[in-house]
């Protein structure tokens, strides 16, 4: 562009330099560079037109900069940007909006929070601008949500429905916050917000805690269909199907992390069939480095991100693959991404797990169900047609570890009263069955309820609650969140737990069961509220499943005060947990595939190919004695056992090594001549700085990045690992070899004139920028990145004289002697890194 000097960008830094490019054109003139792929000339630009021109609207100026520095990744020139914009224009909300909007993204909450607060105490006329006043108020309101400040974003939110109560997402989001709350009732109108506004902008996922009217239900998901999702776009699938051997089942969620659809399904994933099935995450899950996500993601077969395509991009990535039956495990819960399914990307879509109700979603066939879960009578409030488990809907881990059993004292119970307890989450909580949890506690003098409550404003308002229907607050006990080993040892410690309705316990009461606690249910007509029914049933407990109100406080009742039937049941629950159908993991898993393989699509007279994949069907052995070099071997010791995806800059060197010890892991080299077969999960056949976009979102869920004597060979590793740790998805690592430039024989061979590049020699060839201690240090630092761990390797010790020698050149550059001496032993170092 700039080889032409006639061209229209030249023209435009000209008159910049020149002080005399009008706004409008700088602006245009800075879009066009943006769009025809030139960001970097753009933010040039501006900074051109802002050092040779004086104006009143130099702020709107600071302001696009800051978005250009934005889109090129240099957050903290675009914070300096905006700050820029808001000294010259104080009233300017929209710099502030982005600069909070910034803070957040960069993990700075409370500076966001601050910087939008500010608004509203700094701006004169705020009431003038009303959009911008509901748009800062609603900012605020999610952000204090997220931060489960739940009663100052209720009283944010209720500020901005009061300015205008016509804002169906506020309107969401208030009601939930009161369910969560526990502030009854929820529908309680304000200003100019009415009772049936607030249900009809009931989100489907509140819906269900909400009503337990199916019908109710299935409106609310097709409400959220019509406002939020693209439906008129056409499928991209071939509706016969593929002509593969094994049935390529895809899993769409952003749960495959520390959530409870992974808890759930972790053990599946292993236990699929590889001869059967080819196993597809496409995920937009939060990488939370917890053991459960490098679990399920090392157990899959290919693990694709797709948290940065459109629903349309997601959909193609997923036709691309030919997956014959897409699983969504999301519905309609936070984040739902339906857009892709509608789609249609595969032959064959369910949804399953994630949403108990109607997801309303154009293209998804089925629901996974069972015949309690979902009987005849509900069929005609589902849009999905009922794929009927034998036994039940919901798949267990037999892996889950329950720790050893703690003292009721040491949780604050009593050892002498009937502990009644409901770890459901506090939404799921309604009036009138916790008034029925009242009652039993009136008729069961000697008992206590424990539940789950975080956040002290509900707990304050479940207090008053059981003040008002005469008990005393005491008798409500609440426990505290503890690691999951802890939390199932915990479950020992009750005597019933108390399901709630009509949302009820899914995986609470599945890790209730589990740990060996019965379950007591109401069963309705909604597939949420029959959950735990299905769950009881499959694991030989129908008694505990009761179909009124009044039944289940009898029930309740009569087991708090039988001690011996209670101790019965717990009992039959322990000879039969492993046994059960419930927690036959294995018996599932086969009945689930035969369940896919009766509705999977195949074209007809066409034959079948793809055979099962051997690097990922077979165990990788350990590599021959002698086959590893030591730095290889220390490369190996210095990472961090159990992570799930590894990428190797260079080749494929330590993918048998890794793998062998961590054979659930996905391994993928990058490199031109990357070597493909061998021992990696996957490769990049690439120059390592030239990935295309989508490549690097696909690397980017790896945590951790290995740089055999690679580093020095990038042309440019500062924007190299400026972009990896822009990209990474998680607190990513680093582990690398690098040969250290002050070395004592580099610094000899300097000194002499033989300095040699040379094939394999000192200093290598290919290397094309030397390091030592402190230059690596600081360019990790200057990236984003910390040392954590730092080995040198040491060869060939110095002669005597040249150790001297470079004592004195040290000391005559005013350095540290004895330090100059200890780097110069150093060959190589070996050093893990973390993003910081």
């Amino acid at each position: 562009m700039n080889a032409n000097p006639t061209s229209r960008a030249e023209a435009l830094f000209r008159q910049a330099e020149h002080g005399s490019l009008p706004l409008p054109e700088l602006f245009e003139g800075a879009q066009a560079l943006v769009e025809q792929g030139a960001p970097q000339q753009a933010v040039r630009l501006y900074e051109q037109w802002l050092a040779h021109t004086r104006s009143p609207l130099a702020y709107a100026v600071w302001f696009n900069l800051a978005i250009a520095h934005s889109g090129i990744g240099n957050d903290t020139q675009a914070e300096g940007d905006y700050l820029k914009a808001i000294a010259l224009n104080p009233d300017f909300i929209e710099a502030r909006l982005n600069l909070g909007t910034l803070y957040e993204r960069l993990g700075r909450p409370d500076d966001a929070l601050a910087t939008w607060n500010a608004i509203l105490t700094d701006v004169r006329d705020l009431a003038a601008k009303q959009s911008l006043h509901v748009q800062t108020l609603n900012n605020i309101g999610r952000l204090l949500e997220i931060r489960r400040r739940l009663p100052e974003a209720e009283t944010v939110l209720t500020q901005s429905l009061t300015i205008d109560p016509h804002q169906p997402n506020a309107i969401t989001h208030w009601v939930h916050l009161r369910q969560k709350l526990c502030r009854w009732p929820v529908y309680q109108p304000f200003g100019a917000v009415t009772v049936e506004q607030l249900r009809r902008h009931t989100s489907a996922l509140a819906m269900l805690g909400a009503s337990a009217d199916p019908a109710e239900q299935l409106a609310a998901s097709r409400h959220f269909i019509e406002q939020k999702v693209k439906t008129d776009v056409a499928p991209l699938c071939d509706p016969a199907g593929y002509p593969h051997k094994r049935m390529r089942i895809g899993y769409l969620s952003s749960d495959l992390c520390s959530h409870a659809v992974s808890i759930l399904t972790a053990e599946l994933y292993e236990l699929h069939d590889r001869s059967r099935v080819e196993v597809y995450a496409f995920s937009w899950s939060r990488e939370d480095n917890s053991p459960l996500r490098a679990r399920v993601v090392g157990a899959m077969d290919h693990y694709i991100r797709i948290d940065r395509m459109t629903d349309e991009e997601a959909a193609r990535c997923i036709r691309s693959h030919e997956i014959d039956i897409l699983v969504d495990l999301h519905g309609l819960t936070l984040g739902a991404r339906a857009g892709i399914l509608c789609w249609r990307p595969a032959p064959v879509q369910l949804t399953w797990l994630g949403f108990p109700g109607p997801t309303a979603i154009p293209g998804v066939d089925y629901v996974v169900a069972d015949a309690f879960v979902l009987p005849p009578e509900l069929e005609p409030y589902f849009t999905e047609q009922p794929l009927r488990m034998p036994h039940t809907f919901q798949i267990n881990d037999r892996q889950r570890a329950i720790g050893p059993r703690p003292e009721r004292a040491a949780n604050g119970l009593p050892d002498d009263k009937f502990v009644f307890c409901s770890f459901n989450t506090n939404f799921k909580f309604t009036p009138d069955v916790f008034a029925a949890w009242m009652r039993i506690l009136r008729r069961v003098p000697d008992s206590v309820l424990w539940i789950v409550a975080d956040v002290a404003d509900t707990r304050a308002n479940l207090l008053r609650e059981a003040e008002a229907h005469g008990i005393d607050g005491s008798r409500l006990l609440f426990a505290a969140r503890v690691p999951p080993a802890e939390y199932l040892a915990r479950f020992g410690l009750a005597d019933l737990f108390l399901d709630t309705a009509p949302f009820n316990a899914g995986t609470t009461a599945s890790d209730a069961l589990w740990a060996g606690l019965p379950v007591l249910t109401w069963a309705g007509r909604t597939f949420c509220s029959r959950m735990a029914g299905s769950l009881l049933h499959a694991v030989g407990l129908p008694e505990l499943v009761t179909h009124t109100l009044a039944d289940y406080e009898e029930v309740a009742v009569a087991l708090g005060t039988d001690r011996a039937r209670m101790a019965a049941l717990r009992q039959r629950l322990a000879d039969n947990r492993d046994t059960s159908p419930l927690f036959d993991t294995p018996r599932f898993v086969r009945d689930y595939e035969d369940l896919l393989a009766s509705v999977v699509r195949r074209p007809a007279g066409v034959p079948l190919r793809d055979d099962p994949d051997p690097i990922r069907t077979h165990a990788v052995p350990e590599p021959a004695a002698g086959q590893m070099s030591i730095q290889q071997s220390s490369m190996l010791a210095l990472m961090r056992p159990g992570m799930h995806s590894v990428v190797e800059v260079g080749g494929t060197t330590l993918a048998q090594a890794w793998r062998a010890r961590q054979p659930n892991s996905h391994f993928t080299g990058i490199g031109a001549h990357a070597a493909t077969g061998g021992f990696a999960t996957g490769v990049v056949p690439a120059d390592p700085e030239q990935l295309d976009a989508a490549t690097w979102q696909q690397l980017a869920s790896a945590q951790c990045w290995l740089f055999p004597e690679t580093l020095e060979r990038l042309r440019d590793p500062w924007t190299f690992l400026q972009r990896l740790r822009r990209e990474a998805l998680g607190a990513v690592e680093l582990v690398a070899c690098v040969n250290n430039a002050q070395n004592w024989h580099m610094q000899s061979l300097l000194v002499s004139g033989n300095l040699h590049y040379q094939e394999g020699g000192v200093p290598d060839r290919r290397s094309l920028h030397l390091f030592t201690r402190a230059s690596l240090a600081a360019m990790l630092r200057e990236c984003g990145f910390a040392i954590v761990e730092m080995t040198a390797v040491n060869a060939h010790q110095p002669p005597p004289a040249v150790v001297e020698a470079l004592r004195h050149l040290a000391a005559a550059t005013g350095a540290d002697a004895l330090l100059a001496e200890q780097d110069a032993l150093a060959y190589q170092y070996l050093l893990r890194a973390v993003a910081v």
